[in-house]
């Protein structure tokens, strides 16, 4: 193996516990726009540091006619506009959110036949909140998939049901919205790049890792430890947080070669759901990405399909009467749709990705805690 080779694999290493560490404390209270979380402003600074050096990684701006790549754009679809190219992480983060922000609801409204906020066909879909439940579970899984600094996998299970199940509920959504289905699946939608783009694929990359390896020893050196946490009352770090720092000096003074853990270590991402496990009996069982098909036509089924709402029907409160029924704006049901795509793409049989890039951590938290949030709340989880 030679020497450049050698040196590839240790900046990737370096690159994945770093990312992971910023990726596990799950807010931004080092950026300039945070109010800073208690965070002293040389932690902070050090932070900064560090997300400069990380995104350096990043690669370049896609370009017409380019295959998607895993690690760095959607593999459901492509930008908009007349150029067909991959959509970023960032760039699909933007579009949503400015989605959203025009969005003008499900409701307007009405003084007849009586006054009251009525749903607004096209611009309102209604469903039961058990299938919301059900449709936002994926969202779990995504995040973590997509999770920054995420080695390179490729999925080995039985996986082709549950990801034609997936992309037919969000078809389903679309139907409900007016549009025209059944859509290709998404797996077989979009050109894929055979090879993702490494983060070491820098120029001068000796002087990239030892910027890298620096800002990673900074930022991670100036985490408080668990026992300083408990005795102090601390909550400004997270404790995963505070683990990965440790792994990330560990990494980088050759103590060990850990680089990156899933939530448990039973989970193999290529086969189970990364978002966690079960622990019936008190002991742990990751999910097998497979059988969770079976969970979710049942639970799909059991919610029956989403809808457009009645030309007369009104705003869906619980204490009015509607405990079972939820209702969300066409926009966001189009969004959580292609979100659904994405998570059927990267769970298909054969899907693989290169090791996730940086840009990530926006889309992660837009999945987990924007719409995600969002959604879960129309249930009241």
């Amino acid at each position: 193996m030679s020497g450049q080779v050698r040196l590839a694999e240790a900046y990737d290493m370096v690159y994945s516990a770093a990312s992971r560490m910023m990726w596990v404390q799950e807010d931004r209270v080092w950026r300039l726009d945070s109010p800073g979380g208690r965070w002293p402003e040389e932690r902070r600074a050090a932070w900064r540091e560090l997300e400069a050096a990380l995104c350096a990684s990043e690669g370049p701006e896609p370009q017409a006619g380019e295959p998607s790549d895993p690690a760095r754009h959607l593999i459901s679809r492509r930008a908009a506009g007349p150029v067909d190219r991959p959509i970023t992480f960032a760039e699909a983060v933007v579009e949503w959110e400015a989605r959203m922000a025009a969005d003008p609801g499900p409701y307007e409204p009405r003084t007849g036949p009586y006054p009251d906020d009525y749903l607004v066909p096209g611009r309102a879909v209604v469903m039961h909140e058990g299938q919301m439940m059900t449709l936002t579970g994926p969202l779990g899984d995504l995040a973590y998939r997509l999770a920054p600094g995420r080695p390179a996998v490729k999925i080995a299970g039985n996986t082709a049901e549950l990801s034609r199940l997936v992309h037919a509920a969000a078809d389903e959504l679309r139907e409900a919205m007016g549009a025209n289905t059944p859509t290709p699946h998404p797996a077989g939608a979009v050109s894929v790049a055979p090879v993702s783009h490494r983060p070491s694929d820098v120029d001068d990359l000796r002087t990239r890792y030892e910027a890298l390896s620096r800002a990673a020893w900074r930022a991670s050196e100036n985490m408080p430890t668990l026992k300083y946490m408990r005795e102090s009352g601390d909550a400004s770090v997270k404790p995963a947080t505070t683990k990965a720092a440790q792994d990330v000096q560990d990494l980088l003074a050759g103590r060990s070669g850990v680089f990156w853990r899933e939530r448990h270590e039973l989970i193999d991402p290529r086969v189970h759901v990364t978002s966690g496990v079960n622990w019936p009996g008190g002991q742990p069982v990751p999910d097998l990405i497979a059988s969770e098909a079976e969970d979710f036509e049942r639970s799909v089924a059991l919610g029956r399909k989403p809808r457009a709402p009645h030309p007369t029907e009104v705003r869906i409160f619980r204490e009015k009467g509607n405990p079972d029924h939820v209702a969300i704006s066409a926009v966001r049901a189009g969004i959580l749709a292609e979100i659904l795509d994405e998570y059927a793409a990267r769970i298909h049989p054969g899907a693989e990705s290169g090791i996730v890039h940086f840009s990530a951590y926006g889309l992660t938290h837009f999945i987990s805690e924007g719409i995600g949030r969002e959604l879960r709340e129309t249930y009241g989880f």
